[in-house]
């Protein structure tokens, strides 16, 4: 089961939708400048793939101010959390999701809780359809 860190409206709400078979899980940070040069691709491919891919967003912030500006500024239309390493969560949201130190970081999630394959650093555009596509 997948630990519940908090969403932007500082409920916890389940972090992936069962009805999808496939979740994009998307770690990053207000103050991380490859992961918000990553957010305009990542738009694009939600309008490409929201009927058949989850996506979701993770920022490591510890800053919530900063992150809930970034939200603003960014407007990413798909769910939003924060956890960081204060976050009771963090180590098992760490464990879970093959956390690795650095973002951004992407993982692709099954519809059996696995991560299926995962990405470290600014990904392309053409990395990030080979990334989603089976």
């Amino acid at each position: 089961r997948v630990p519940i860190p908090t969403n932007k409206e500082g409920e916890k709400i389940e972090v992936l939708d069962d009805k999808f078979k496939k979740h994009l899980v998307v770690f990053w940070a207000s103050w991380c400048g490859p992961c918000r040069q990553e957010i305009p691709l990542l738009k694009k491919m939600h309008s490409k793939y929201k009927n058949n891919i989850e996506f979701v967003s993770v920022s490591t912030d510890v800053n919530n101010s900063l992150w809930q500006k970034a939200l603003v500024k960014e407007g990413m239309s798909w769910k939003q959390f924060i956890v960081n390493e204060k976050s009771k969560e963090f180590e098992s949201i760490e464990i879970f999701f093959q956390l690795s130190n650095s973002i951004p970081y992407i993982a692709l999630i099954d519809n059996n809780n696995k991560v299926v394959r995962s990405h470290v650093g600014l990904i392309s555009e053409i990395e990030l359809e080979k990334f989603l596509e089976d």
